[in-house]
């Protein structure tokens, strides 16, 4: 998907999601990093032994029968995720039926947050040979009828989730373990908070000064107020099963975890972090891209500059490529960068009009404060869409690769390839 290759003096740079080729001097190149691959694996069997040895706790089909569970609820993750849940959900709903659940009393929510809906081509692409044999719902967290509230966080948060899915008498979820910009790592908690919880549960969970907590970050866990939140939340709703994956550079399975909630997502992390470090030697461009599935919009590509928060300042350039299908997808988060002409005054506004998607606009503003510039290089964004959100619109790739150059007001610029940064814990070496 990404490759660079030295011809005769040129280095070559290729995207081949996005189908570009950025040409430069080798005296400039300064390589490409990613987070190191890990092999795919053989999917069935793998799955088939996490199902059977969980990490902790009985197997998805003992807890079944020992709680005479006859509905069922399994959360998933939406598209924005990009993980193959097919083979996952169809030994989960084996298990389930093992353990006395009939077909028909299964249900998959997908777990969009306020995320838009699945559509059903993304369901069908989710449950794989299940699709039109269970049911698949999109949660629905503006729905007060279908929405129940469990009490509130030692935090002050009140827990109101999706009732349909709380009322089942036994609850799944499936989901991925990386890096994620304040709940430290995504998967496990998450599929409840935000994934089935309410607009307002999310809101005050993903609100301001949670967000800018210095614990709120890239691969922090402890002492993180917004992953402590998701956690009391899980454990309000009652996951009786967890099913956590970790993906590799090309979106294929590479590990499963299941058991107890907790102890199976802790165990995923642990996974993680053994291969995650990418260390680099500090360039002056970093040309990146988000990859699949975030580039399906900005507000989730925006994701691959707040991955580099710790390793971008004043003298970084970076250039980011993406497709954005979807454009923006996000008036919110235009909203606020529109709000005011200088950092404090978009900070301030966005802080007393908080809205869920505003969330992106915080976490870029703390690379914006360091003197970070950023070059925007995406046919589906308005290059007024663009300024807005204080970058550089330069739609040609090779022309926006020269102008992110010129920005560094250097003879001889380094430009490393990173692409996929968020995906990995970049530091400086």
């Amino acid at each position: 998907m990404y490759s660079l290759e030295n011809i005769n003096g040129v280095c070559v740079y290729k995207d081949t999601m996005l189908g570009i080729e950025l040409r430069l001097p080798e005296e400039n190149c300064a390589g490409m990093v990613q987070t190191r691959q890990l092999p795919a694996i053989d999917e069935k069997s793998a799955i088939e032994k996490a199902f059977s040895e969980p990490v902790s706790g009985k197997t998805l089909h003992e807890i079944a029968r020992e709680k005479g569970a006859k509905t069922a609820c399994v959360l998933i993750s939406d598209a924005t995720r990009g993980i193959p849940t097919a083979p996952m959900a169809k030994a989960a709903v084996d298990e389930l039926v093992k353990g006395g659940v009939e077909l028909k009393n299964i249900t998959f929510f997908v777990a969009i947050g306020v995320h838009r809906p699945a559509t059903e081509d993304e369901m069908k692409c989710a449950l794989g040979e299940l699709y039109g044999k269970v049911e698949c719902v999109n949660h629905t967290p503006f729905d007060k009828d279908n929405l129940i509230y469990l009490g509130d966080s030692t935090n002050g948060t009140p827990v109101t989730v999706n009732r349909r899915a709380y009322e089942c008498d036994i609850h799944v979820q499936i989901g991925k373990v990386e890096p994620h910009e304040f709940a430290g790592f995504s998967g496990g908690r998450k599929s409840v908070l935000p994934g089935i919880s309410s607009e307002e549960t999310i809101r005050v969970n993903h609100r301001p000064e949670r967000i800018l907590d210095p614990n709120a970050a890239i691969g922090k866990l402890e002492g993180n107020p917004v992953s402590d939140d998701m956690i009391e939340a899980a454990e309000l709703f009652g996951i009786d099963f967890g099913v956590n994956c970790i993906l590799n550079n090309e979106m294929k399975i590479a590990a499963v975890f299941t058991g107890s909630l907790v102890e199976c997502h802790s165990a995923a992390v642990k996974y993680v972090r053994n291969y995650l470090g990418v260390g680099i030697d500090k360039p002056d461009v970093i040309v990146t891209c988000p990859g699949q599935p975030l580039d399906i919009d900005f507000y989730q590509s925006a994701k691959a500059l707040i991955g580099m928060t710790e390793i971008l300042d004043g003298d970084i350039v970076t250039l980011l490529t993406c497709g954005c299908a979807e454009g923006v997808n996000s008036p919110d988060m235009l909203r606020a960068f529109a709000s005011g002409s200088t950092l404090p005054e978009i900070e301030r506004w966005t802080t007393e009009h908080y809205e869920i998607q505003m969330d992106h606009v915080l976490l870029l503003t703390k690379i914006y404060r360091k003197g970070a510039k950023v070059v925007l290089s995406c046919p589906n964004v308005s290059d007024d869409e663009a300024r807005t959100m204080l970058m550089e619109p330069v739609r040609d790739p090779q022309k926006a690769l020269g102008r992110a150059m010129a920005l560094t007001g250097k003879d001889c610029p380094r430009v490393l390839f990173y692409p996929r940064p968020q995906t990995g814990l970049p530091y400086l070496k």
